[in-house]
This record gives C-alpha cells, structure tokens and sequence, in this order.
C-alpha cells in the first residue's frame, strides 16, 4: 500500500450512501462498546447489560425478555442462567403464577448495570462532544425514530 492508498483507506467513500453508513456505525459502535463493558470491574457483555437493564425496568419474566430481544427462550434462558450463577440475577416464584419464574436484580446486578450505564452515558458524550449543540439536540429524537422503525420491523416477523 502506498502513503496515498493509507491516507485515503476507509470503507467509506464519497459514494457511500445511509444504508452503509448505518452499518459501518452500527458494526463500530458495538466493538467500541463490547470492549468498554468488558473492560468494567464487574465486566459485562452487550447482552447481559441489556438483560440488566430490562429486568430493572421491570420485565421479570424469561418470556418478556425473549419477547423484546427478538430471541428464542433456550437462548435467553442460557443467558439468564449464567447470570443467576453470576449473582447478578435471582430468581423466584411469581406471586401470580407458581409455574412461572420471576427475575430480580441481586444488589450485585444493580452496581454492574449503573457501572455500564453510567460508562455508557460518558461515551456517548464523548462521541457527541464535538457536535454542534443543535445536531447533538436534534440526534437523540432522530435515532429514537430509526430504533422504533426497526423494532416495528422487527415485530412484524
């Protein structure tokens, strides 16, 4: 490669059009932030802070769970089980339904996903910081859109 060819070397070009911006984005996004939870005290995956998050948002059951991941339950159960055997899940007899298991977060679940969001929040700020303050506005509204737009998308397989 010549000193031109590595100056001018990104998967983008001129000519890149929204579709592979958006997955070029995506696929940078998810390196960067697989690498910053894994490097936690209490390291986490993608998957496991999003099981965090959403059990503390109060969707307790596997099936809920299964439902908003987009994922079958022997999936979603391997991941729950390991995080049980982690101590950052407990799990209990719903007071509805004696069949069915509840999920809590143990107060080792609570730090790990406060530590992820909260190192979350910062990267973002960092990414966002050289925006100018009306796109930095206008970007959270817009990628909102673009998340439910794919999760109707979703929703509709």
């Amino acid at each position: 490669m010549t000193t031109n060819d590595t100056e001018t070397f990104d998967e983008l070009g001129p000519e890149a059009g929204l579709g592979e911006v958006l997955l070029a984005l995506g696929g940078r996004l998810t390196r960067l932030q697989t690498e910053l939870l894994a490097g936690l005290e209490l390291p986490l995956t993608i998957r496991q802070y999003r099981i965090l998050s959403r059990v503390g948002s109060g969707h307790t059951s596997l099936t809920a769970l299964c439902k908003l991941a987009h994922r079958n339950p022997s999936t979603m159960s391997e991941s729950v089980d390991k995080m049980v055997n982690q101590d950052l899940l407990s799990r209990r007899p719903s007071a509805t339904s004696r069949r069915t298991m509840q999920l809590e977060l143990t107060a080792k679940g609570v730090t790990a996903r406060d530590s992820a969001r909260r190192a979350l929040d910062k990267f973002a700020a960092e990414l966002t910081a050289g925006l100018a303050p009306g796109m930095r506005d206008q970007l959270l509204p817009a990628l909102s859109q673009l998340y439910f737009a794919v999760q109707g998308n979703l929703d509709d397989r």
